[in-house]
């Protein structure tokens, strides 16, 4: 005999997010129209209720229902285009699972699991476009909300508790989000919103915490298999993920340094760019965001510069747990091993480096912000931050104006660059690096020389240029020593750190253009930062200058280069652009700012970097969705594309005759 929460029904999960959305009509309608909104929320109400036992009379109520909110609603999604869009496509997508028109099996949830899942999605959603959609804050519309985010506390706490025999620890983690969300609630009893907005902690929890459910004559999974049997997929899930999470954090009023709190969208900008490690900001990281906000920030920007596999794989070994073949193999191609048994150990390393190269940075900067005067547990913070944002290349400072007021601290900044050269060369070539001074060390491979030399190329190149271009320039109010140390600094950080230590808008139109070209290079591939990388932008001028000789095979120390690896290249960077024009058209065609300048923040989060000479501040929604697009494209884009190519390559079945065709 099964328990109650083992008990399986068809749309277990519709229920949950129906009885969430009941009160959704009142919060949508027009303010002379209230009344009309009672018979959605009846249908809504009741189609939970009943559907589980009846689905035919419980899918019509429904679709009444969702139709009806959606209708109610109609007044406001005409000011929102971009969200009216993805709306109507959910809409859509949850009328077509209602009415099963894809024809899958029949969902077999557990009940109680699937309406608490169900429940808390739907509260979710509802929270965030209700945020966008009404931004004034009346009782008419936090109340639905917060009746939502209770119905979801309400099922998670009577899974929970049916389930206390089944499950150790997922329980109490759902005791404690009801907990922590209650305890918000009532520190924010003054702020009706805040207060009725704490129950997303909750709701976000629950999503993670409850066990998978199972379909109709399928073996039950996790909700994580999906992704761990595909490699490009999990990158991508596990980084809109990750955004997703952050967004729902940060828009929290726990995270806001004001009363008002985070804005839904620059709560998501602010999340895509600290998981992206890209650094661009439309509100004021020391400003804009409390001390748990700021922990937020640390936290996505650590996660989304290592990844969520270095993690994974590390932990799940140190607790002596062993993956499933699938995850070894997804996770062996995102981390770059080629033996699965060396995965654990390269993992390992990676976390390794990366703690002891922050940590070492954080000492270094230490001294220097207590000699600038800040309080003992403020420069400890601050230390910690800037160093971690450092090694991964993310560019966000506790500073308003970056590191400029630190421009004349030669120590600031080289401990910071010294962290971003670290974070951008990927640990394969700082390992290898350490290797060199051992006579019986292994020569490095070519893809490290590869990296090491495009790296010092461009450091040593963009020194050069900036001193020459802009020494009586941006540089000219700088003592000379100074002018050298700043130079250095920035073209350290020009390629995809984001850390600026003087004014980017007093650059000239020549050192700007170097800096997007720099910037649309980037860093070295398996690091912390974003590009095409230097390999590829070297193995292009190998091919190039091999082509002008005449040279039919392309080689580089004592090594051909494969022409599958010339090819790739070609097509990463082929793409890169398309990207970049793409972008640069959408906001030239949406926003009212300077050519040049928009040309600047595309490159700028295509490559992950984060600098900035004034056009992000200057975004409408439309502006910010797309620069999100693009750094999300630029973390995850490139290596996507070069794992679906290195993982299918096919043969085709028939030769046919070569033809020369003429190009250039």
């Amino acid at each position: 005999m099964r328990v109650a929460h083992e008990t399986v029904r068809p749309f277990a999960a519709a229920s949950g997010a129906l009885l969430a959305l009941s009160a959704g009509p009142f919060a949508v309608a027009p303010d002379d129209a209230i009344a009309a909104a009672l018979l959605p929320a009846i249908c809504l109400a009741s189609a939970g209720l009943i559907i589980v036992r009846k689905p035919k009379p419980g899918r019509a109520l429904a679709t009444m229902g969702i139709l009806g909110l959606f209708a109610l609603a109609a007044h406001l999604l005409l000011i929102h285009p971009a969200l009216a869009l993805a709306i109507i496509v959910l809409t859509m997508a949850s009328l077509a699972g209602l009415w099963d028109v894809l024809k899958r099996p029949a969902s077999r949830a557990p009940l109680l699991c699937a309406r608490a899942r169900g429940a808390a999605l739907a509260a979710l959603l509802f929270w965030i476009a209700d945020s966008v959609l009404r931004p004034q804050r009346t009782p008419i519309v936090i109340i639905p909300v917060a009746l939502g985010f209770l119905i979801a506390a309400i099922f998670a706490i009577h899974w929970a508790v049916a389930a206390r025999g089944s499950h150790r620890w997922r329980p109490r983690f759902i005791h404690g989000a009801v907990v922590i969300s209650g305890l918000l609630c009532m520190s924010n009893l003054d702020n009706p919103w805040a207060a009725a907005s704490s129950g997303a902690f909750q709701a976000l929890v629950t999503l993670f915490i409850l066990p998978g459910t199972r379909r109709a004559e399928i073996e039950r999974l996790s909700w994580w298999e999906p992704l761990i049997s595909h490699p490009e997929r999990m990158l991508v899930g596990t980084f809109l993920l990750l955004s997703l999470t952050g967004t729902i954090l940060l828009a929290l009023p726990l995270s806001a340094s004001g009363p008002a709190g985070v804005n839904l969208l620059d709560a998501a900008f602010t999340s895509v760019s600290a998981v992206c490690v890209t650094g661009l900001i439309v509100l004021d990281t020391a400003v804009a965001f409390s001390g748990f906000g700021q922990v937020v920030i640390l936290l996505l920007i650590q996660a989304g510069g290592l990844g969520i596999m270095t993690f994974s794989t590390a932990v799940l070994r140190i607790l002596g747990h062993r993956m499933s073949l699938r995850h070894e193999g997804a996770a062996a191609s995102l981390i770059n091993v080629r033996e699965r048994g060396q995965l654990a150990d390269s993992a390992r390393r990676i976390l390794r480096l990366t703690f002891a190269a922050e940590a070492i940075g954080a000492v270094l900067l230490l001294p220097r912000f207590l000699a600038h005067g800040d309080e003992p547990a403020m420069a400890i913070w601050r230390a910690v931050f800037t160093s971690v944002s450092a090694f991964c290349n993310a560019g966000f400072a506790l500073q308003s104006e970056s590191l400029i007021p630190y421009q004349t601290d030669p120590l600031v900044l080289h401990a910071v660059a010294a962290l971003i050269i670290a974070g951008g060369l990927s640990p394969v070539a700082v390992y290898a690096i350490a290797r060199l001074p051992r006579k019986s060390s292994r020569p490095a491979s070519m893809q490290v020389r590869l990296g090491l030399a495009g790296a010092a190329a461009l450091l040593m190149g963009g020194f050069v240029f900036l001193l020459a271009v802009e020494w009586d320039g941006s540089l000219g109010h700088l003592a000379w020593s100074d002018r050298l140390h700043n130079a250095w600094f920035q073209s350290v950080t020009l390629r995809t750190a984001g850390f600026n230590s003087i004014d980017l808008t007093l650059f000239r139109p020549a050192s700007l253009s170097m800096a997007m070209i720099w910037m649309f290079i980037g860093g070295a591939p398996g690091s912390t930062a974003g590009g095409i990388k230097t390999t590829t932008a070297a193995v292009l001028m190998i091919s190039a200058y091999n082509i002008v000789l005449g040279v039919r095979r392309a080689t580089f120390f004592s090594r051909q280069l494969a022409e599958q690896t010339r090819h790739r290249a070609a097509a990463v960077t082929l793409m890169a652009a398309m990207t970049a024009t793409t972008a640069i058209f959408a906001l030239q065609l949406t926003q009212a700012i300077d050519g040049a300048a928009l040309l600047f923040e595309v490159f700028s989060a295509l490559g992950t970097v984060g600098l900035s000479i004034g056009a992000t501040a200057r975004l409408d929604g439309i502006g910010k969705l797309i620069i999100m697009a693009c750094m999300f494209i630029g973390r995850v884009g490139g290596l996507s594309l070069l794992m679906f190519m290195s993982r299918r390559t096919l043969t085709a079945p028939v030769s046919r005759p070569e033809e020369e065709v003429d190009v250039g």
